[in-house]
């Protein structure tokens, strides 16, 4: 069905491979990574990560999804398909285990960590139209996958500075570096797939200091451009597992983007269109009108709030949690000759995501 078609083509404007954040910040340093000292007191001391090649961290994390969507469709049932849904109010929960395996990075002062993970169980509950979701009612794409297992190889350098991701250097003024759905992802997997420790500034930090990042660029080849703001403040300390952890409270402040993808989707409509043709054995005169595409996605300015617990001595997080508030909105627009169709998807996205390391039998 084309309603299907058209829903899968919203999860797939919002379901990209996940990357993560990533910061205005100076190159990374040359030197080795500083050794922690102390935790943090009335005295000012370094905060770094302390990661070793060959070191393994395992989180367990649950990750609760609340998608609220509305669908108003209207025009001609020849493009629109038959019966869209029109109202979803679903909850997905999440338990499963993202790990980090460390190497060295490409440059003295970095490591690499390849971050995976798996998800050990998923619940689905809610309705649709009204009707609560039962076992099989959820056709595969009438609502969004909205996260993913995390699968991506990172690189960082000791005070948590993005290098690279799966091999891509960001350079410091191209934030986005060519995928424009690149940080959609992380509105919709609530940081999941990203490293879940701060960057530090190059500063000694206490209890009651407070930092900042703000990264602002242009969406290569899409003319939107996306700001993002987090604060941090180190608001005291809290014994995890019989360690002192400096807990790390933020916020976080995303700027409205827009994306013009009617462009993308036309092109795409026309490859398939014309090989669809070629297959069928039609002729220009003969085949099916291809129609003409809009296609506008609205990210509304959001928020996220959330505690990092870092062990300072062993310069390694513990415990993370972060809740994603965001609103995604869509319009596409169907026309050919003689007939125009017009979806409109409104999505409001609540989300949670805790996750706490995994004590390591000892060696």
């Amino acid at each position: 069905m084309r309603a299907r078609l058209i829903v899968m083509v919203v999860a797939a404007a919002v379901c990209i491979t996940a990357c993560g954040s990533t910061p205005d910040s100076a190159p990374p340093s040359s030197k080795a990574p500083l050794v922690p000292t102390t935790a943090p007191t009335a005295e000012r001391v370094a905060f770094v990560y302390s990661y070793e090649p060959g070191d393994h961290h395992e989180y367990a994390f649950d990750l609760d999804q609340n998608l609220r969507m509305t669908v108003e469709a209207e025009g001609d049932e020849n493009l629109l398909g038959e019966n869209p849904p029109e109202a979803i109010d679903v909850t997905t929960s999440i338990a499963g285990k993202v790990t980090y395996d460390i190497t060295d990075g490409p440059a003295p002062g970095t490591r690499q960590i390849s971050i995976s993970g798996v998800f050990d169980e998923m619940t689905v509950g809610g309705t649709v139209d009204g009707e609560t979701i039962e076992e099989g009612m959820l056709e595969e794409g009438t609502v969004p996958d909205l996260a993913t297992v995390p699968d991506l190889t990172i690189v960082i350098d000791e005070r948590g500075r993005l290098v690279s991701i799966d091999g891509e250097e960001l350079p410091e003024d191209v934030a986005f570096f060519g995928d424009p759905f690149s940080q959609l992802s992380e509105f919709t997997s609530g940081g999941l797939g990203s490293h879940f420790g701060p960057e530090f500034p190059e500063e000694p930090l206490s209890v009651g200091d407070t930092w900042s990042f703000t990264q602002s660029d242009e969406i290569e080849g899409l003319d939107a451009t996306m700001s993002i703001t987090t604060n941090y403040t180190v608001t005291g300390m809290e014994v995890l597992s019989g360690r002192q952890n400096a807990v790390i409270e933020f916020t976080t402040e995303t700027s409205q983007v827009v994306l013009d993808l009617g462009a993308m989707f036309q092109a795409l409509f026309d490859a398939f269109g014309d090989m669809s043709a070629e297959l069928e054995g039609e002729t220009p005169d003969t085949a099916p009108e291809i129609p003409n595409i809009t296609f506008l996605i609205t990210v509304a300015p959001s928020s996220a709030e959330g505690t990092v617990w870092f062990d300072q001595e062993a310069g390694i997080v513990t415990k993370f949690a972060r809740d994603t508030t965001t609103n995604i909105s869509m319009v596409m627009d169907l026309s050919d000759t003689e007939n125009v169709a017009r979806t409109a998807v409104n999505m409001d996205l609540d989300m949670h995501l805790s996750a706490e390391k995994v004590e390591q039998p000892a060696a």
